[in-house]
């Protein structure tokens, strides 16, 4: 089982303990504000401000394990929006999928705080969860994307990403947990104790399911004619873990829609979905950017 600690020991507190959904990052800021806590203070002036006070949290990556379960089935249970699934299974399914796949917990936490793994389409073609997450996703998918997301969830090289992960975790989490990903799913094609679950981790795309948000404070890009003025694909995207930013720079098709399922103030972030599909290397050439941007504790 591994156990491998995050080398992310000092946090503040305040960015510890920044509990709301804002924790996001703007798409069309510098390259160096790409992963910053969406109204937070920089570091710099975060450091100065009363009561900023600096904690030791170790951050630990662990294979899931039935201990998991119901800390995993709380971070999956509104992976559809509120729309009902069997989450259950969608749990089981990662706590047995031995060769692949993350949780991390701090030492204050028995539950997990984050989850990132990848299920093998092909490998899972059964399951009633993923059944309902295909109908549930494609049915949301604009015009212009749902048959780009049937042909991708139909091929046989094909994953399923499944991030989920607290809000007030840190971006610095996302570079060493997604290199921990993707190696695993290298190792895989060689661990696994057959040809046929071995082949099943060879993949050459991958489907992600994200939660991001518009700042309606923003202003709107550029307006064509045939477009109205508002329309969420139009807004400033916010994102809430840097790894999305990234791999929605480099996929090869996306879309994104609202997210209807609680109400939201005039001035508060509105939430969406989005899906994207991206290959293999767009992904690496994601993660090479994303690293050199938020940086690699793990390298």
């Amino acid at each position: 089982m591994k156990r491998k600690a995050a080398e992310l020991q000092e946090v503040s507190r305040d960015e510890a303990e920044e509990g709301s959904e804002d924790q996001t990052s703007h798409s069309n800021s510098d390259s160096t504000d790409s992963s910053r806590t969406a109204g937070s203070e920089d570091s710099t002036s975060g450091s100065d401000s009363e009561g900023n006070e600096e904690v030791d949290v170790n951050f630990e990556f662990f294979d899931p394990q039935e201990v998991d379960f119901h800390g995993l089935k709380a971070l999956l249970q509104t992976y559809l929006d509120g729309s009902p699934y069997n989450c259950s299974e969608l749990v089981d399914t990662v706590i047995k999928q031995k060769t692949v796949g993350t949780v991390v917990k701090t030492t204050d936490s028995v539950d997990p705080i984050a989850l990132l793994t990848v299920l093998p389409l092909r490998r899972y073609t059964s399951l009633t969860c993923l059944k309902e997450i295909k109908t549930y996703v494609g049915a949301k998918c604009n015009s212009k994307t749902q048959q780009s997301f049937q042909q991708a969830w139909d091929d046989a090289h094909t994953g399923l990403l499944l991030s989920e992960r607290l809000v007030n975790c840190p971006p610095q989490l996302a570079p060493p947990l997604n290199q921990a990903l993707f190696d695993e799913i290298t190792w895989a094609q060689e661990d696994e104790p057959t040809q046929e679950l071995r082949d099943s981790f060879k993949l050459k795309q991958y489907i992600l399911v994200s939660r991001v948000f518009t700042d309606p404070s923003a202003p709107l890009a550029a307006q064509t004619k045939k477009q109205k003025v508002g329309k969420p694909q139009d807004a400033v995207i916010v994102y809430a873990r840097p790894e999305d930013e990234f791999y929605h720079k480099h996929c090869s098709w996306s879309c994104t829609f609202p997210i209807t399922t609680r109400e939201v103030e005039k001035d508060e972030l509105h939430p969406l979905r989005m899906v994207l599909g991206i290959t293999s290397q767009q992904a690496v050439s994601a993660r090479q950017e994303m690293d050199q941007v938020v940086g690699n504790a793990a390298t």
